[in-house]
Order: structure tokens, then sequence, then C-alpha cells
């Protein structure tokens, strides 16, 4: 079985380019593939398409398309996460040019249940975004969402604060990224979602109180990323635009 090639990014040390690192890290939640997905649903691979099971949003018209899985060169089964035959899959979709329904060309379009520790939780995350009100209470739906148990419905309830330009949540999303007592993972990102709120200085003054609180060794590991051995200013890490995040 042949090797991933996996795109690394470069980015300085500094503050704006953390931000804006961490912005395109954690783009690609559940919650916004369902925003972006005219259909989500959750079923089986069946030969080239995914037999449907369950609908989350939208209406199935037909079974889902799905990409082949890839081979190496000497035909063995690729190390790209891919969804295989009989294998149990979330999936993101949008109707393609024949009204067919094709794969969200995104990151995390289909997610099986071998490339993931809790595709359960996936599906959970999605249901709870798909059902999200679409008046005044869904800020506050987003906001009291923030300390859920599910981390794939915290990811994409403060994602949604900022990619859906809500300011009314940002008192709120001050507290929670400054608090002490809350967890790495949801504090980074409401400082992500005040840095989508064009509240930049107090977007980077969270995210530099949330690493000296985790140390600033542990919140490299906890995001991937890595100091450069040709530069100390520079970090790497894995190209963000390529993956999901839940």
């Amino acid at each position: 079985m042949g090797s991933v090639v996996v795109p690394v990014t470069a980015f300085s040390d500094e503050p704006t380019a953390w931000l804006d690192h961490l912005e395109r890290r954690t783009r690609h939640t559940v919650g916004a593939r369902c925003a972006a997905a005219g259909l989500v649903v959750v079923g089986r691979r069946t030969g080239e398409v995914l037999a449907v099971d369950a609908v989350l949003q939208g209406e199935a018209t037909g079974p889902v398309a799905l990409p082949p899985v890839p081979r190496d060169f000497d035909g063995s089964e690729g190390l790209t996460p891919a969804v295989h035959d009989g294998e149990r899959a979330l999936v993101f979709a949008v109707a393609g040019a024949d009204g067919a329904w094709v794969l969200l060309d995104r990151p995390g379009a289909a997610v099986g249940e071998r490339s993931v520790d809790d595709l359960d939780a996936q599906v959970q995350a999605a249901t709870w975004f798909a059902r999200l009100p679409h008046d005044d209470a869904r800020v506050v739906a987003l906001v009291d969402a923030a300390d859920d148990g599910n981390p794939a419905t915290v990811s994409s309830a403060l994602r949604a604060l900022g990619d859906e330009q809500l300011h009314d949540a940002t008192t709120d999303l001050m507290t929670l990224a400054l608090a002490s007592d809350v967890p790495a993972l949801p504090a980074v990102l409401a400082a992500v979602a005040l840095w989508l709120l064009d509240e930049h200085a107090r977007a980077s003054a969270a995210l530099a109180g949330t690493v000296d609180r985790l140390g600033r060794d542990r919140f490299l590991e906890l995001w991937g990323v890595q100091e450069s051995a040709d530069d100390p200013v520079l970090l790497v890490a894995p190209d963000p635009d390529l993956l999901p995040y839940a």
C-alpha cells in the first residue's frame, strides 16, 4: 500500500496569522457543511451510490452518487479517507446539473464510520443544526449550544455565530473566550467567531489568554502545528483548507 502526501501551509507565529489559520482550520464544521448542502442524509454505500436510510435535511429524491474508493499504483486500497462498500456514512450533497444528488464540493462531504471516532456525534450535530430556528431565537440556540456535550455541536454553533455575522452574540463570545474554566477548544472557537465579527483586538486578546492558560507546546500539539526547522518565526501545519472539522 502506498502513502499519502499531505499538503502543508506555513504562517507567521503572531496573533493575526494564528487567527487566520484557525479560521481556515475550523471552517468546515458539520454545521457549515449543513448550511452549504441542499441534502444531508445518513445511509450505507451500495456500489457507486449511497442508499439513504435517514434524511436530516432536504428531500431525498434518489440515491447520492459517491466517488470510487481511491487506489494506489499497485491496485491496493488508498489511504485517503473514503466511504467503502457497505459502510455507514453521513453525506452532504447538492443537486448536480442533471438534477441528481452529488457530493458537496468541500472537505467532509462524505464521512464514513471507519474514518472518524464517532460518526453518531456528527449525525447528532447535523440533526441539531438542520432543526435550528431561523428567527431571533437562532442566536439564543447557538449560544446555548456552546456548552453542549457533543464537540461537533459546539464547533458548529460557535462557527455559525461568526459565519452568520450574529453580532448580538459578541458579549457572550467574549465571556466564553476569556473564562478560565472553559475548555481550550470552545475558547478558541469563540475567539475565531469574534475574529469573524471584526472584533480583532478582542479575538487576539482572547486567543493569547487561552495559549497562556494551556501552555504554548500543548496549544501547538492541539492544532497539529509545528515550528519550522528552517525559520524560527514560521509555523507549519497541514493545509487547513483540505480538512473537515468536527
